[in-house]
């Protein structure tokens, strides 16, 4: 036997081993976009809380807050922390007011894939916490943004939803909004009525109850926000 033989044998080994180290490192799949962070704080806001649909919270709670918002926006991911998770914590949890997410796109496009698959997480009950992964991981996108690997990835540490049912549904509904220009989604819909509103291209919460309705359009503080929910809570008279 030639004395390259065992040489070239060695060399094959090490090319192997480490493709195999790198396979590890990096998942079948390849070099991951972003590394998602959040997971826990998420969970321990939400947990418990119900959720139907785009809405959390107890159906019975008299107060109702309509959200309009832009999930892929980085300053309505600040919003988010901000403002409207204190109020998940102070007011929604403890059935004082329920909370719904409006889709409303702040930017060239009525409908973004990020919200599309919000609303699919939200057919399994988990709309809110996806949302919040997505928001809580802006800051760390990559050039390609929020893209469909993105998402993907946030679907499989949403807590509590079934990935591959959820990968379907968000699939089918990006292929019906492609090839069906007259189909409208729950995302078109939330969009028709921030426009119908005259909602500006912001954060903007709609708070209704027995003392009336309020609309905080100019990205309201956490402080003007509780005073809107408090001053609706109470019936006129």
């Amino acid at each position: 036997m030639s004395p390259w033989v065992p040489r070239v044998l060695l060399a094959a080994l090490a090319v192997g081993v480490g493709y195999a180290i790198i396979a590890l490192a990096v998942g079948e799949g390849g070099p991951q976009a972003v590394e998602i962070e959040g997971r826990p704080e998420v969970q321990n806001l939400i947990a418990g809380i119900r959720q139907d649909d785009e809405r959390l919270g107890s159906p019975d709670a008299p107060i109702e807050i309509d959200l309009f918002t832009d999930v892929r926006a980085v300053p309505a991911a600040e919003f988010q922390r901000e403002v409207v998770d204190p109020l998940i914590d102070e007011f929604v949890r403890t059935d004082r007011a329920r909370i719904n997410l409006r889709h409303f796109s702040f930017g060239r496009t009525p409908v973004t894939e990020a919200a599309i698959a919000a609303d699919a997480a939200g057919e399994q009950g988990h709309q809110w916490q996806y949302a919040e992964l997505v928001m809580r991981n802006l800051d760390n996108l990559g050039e390609d943004g929020a893209d469909e690997d993105f998402l993907s990835e946030i679907g499989e540490v949403t807590p509590g939803l079934e990935h591959d049912e959820w990968q379907a549904t968000f699939e089918e509904e990006l292929e019906r909004q492609r090839e069906d220009p007259d189909y409208e989604s729950a995302v078109d819909a939330d969009g028709k009525l921030a426009f119908e509103l005259k909602l500006p291209a912001q954060p903007v919460m709609v708070v209704t109850g027995p003392g009336g309705s309020e609309t905080l359009d100019a990205v309201p503080t956490l402080a003007e926000a509780r005073l809107a929910v408090e001053r609706v809570e109470v019936p006129p008279g």
